[in-house]
């Protein structure tokens, strides 16, 4: 992910809108060991069939907000979001990453990721991370975008497959990191989310972060 940046790049000629969506950061350590793993996964498969997402570019979706143009405008969408803050702040989030999966099934897998889970939440209590992420499916709903029907499932997307492929949910869990003290397995602690802008260009997706959000109030 690079910095701010606000002018829609251009490819061929033609300038794209970028898609605009709101996430939450990553340590450098724990997206070198993420990219390790879906290196794992890659030896798993013919070289064109899997395609990982480079490790500057893994981060938390809490919303995509689809390409800028009309309702979808970042000075609206940060202003919305900094309103719901100020309203609704949860605090800053403790997470640690959690196991490695498949959206699909194993048999016909098509997305490969990493959950994410928050560290010392009580059983039965929902944590802090839902209800940041309703907050930030409510602007979405203001801007006038349809609601989002799938279950919010806190993950970090590793890779894709551009066939549905079988997987083995052994060579799944064996391709995390089970050392012990690996930032892995070490709880992390995030005062902050971006807006954040994908740029597609001929080498893949490029990220600039739009604006950030604090957390804590501040």
């Amino acid at each position: 992910m690079r910095g701010s940046g606000t002018v829609a790049r251009k490819h061929g000629g033609a300038a794209r809108a970028p898609r605009l969506f709101a996430a939450l950061p990553l340590p450098d350590a724990l997206r070198r060991e993420l990219f390790a793993a879906s290196g794992a996964v890659a030896r798993l498969l013919p070289a064109s069939v899997f395609r990982r997402i480079p490790p500057e570019n893994l981060h938390l979706t809490l919303r995509f907000f689809g390409p800028e143009g009309g309702p979808v405008d970042r000075g609206r969408i940060a202003a919305l979001l900094r309103e719901r803050l100020e309203a609704c702040c949860p605090g800053p989030l403790t997470l640690k990453a959690a196991d490695v999966s498949a959206f699909g099934s194993l048999r016909r897998a098509r997305i490969v990721w990493a959950g994410l889970v928050e560290d010392g939440v009580p059983e039965g209590d929902p944590g802090r991370l839902p209800p940041l992420q309703r907050e930030v499916e409510t602007v979405a709903r203001d801007l006038g975008l349809a609601p989002e029907t799938r279950p919010f499932v806190p993950h970090v997307t590793l890779g894709r497959l551009r066939v549905p492929s079988r997987l083995a949910a052994g060579d799944l869990s064996a391709a995390r990191p089970r050392a012990p003290h690996t930032a892995w397995s070490s709880p992390f602690t995030v005062r902050e989310f971006g807006l954040f802008a994908s740029f597609l260009g001929p080498g893949g997706a490029v990220y600039e972060r739009l604006d950030r959000f604090s957390l804590t109030g501040g």
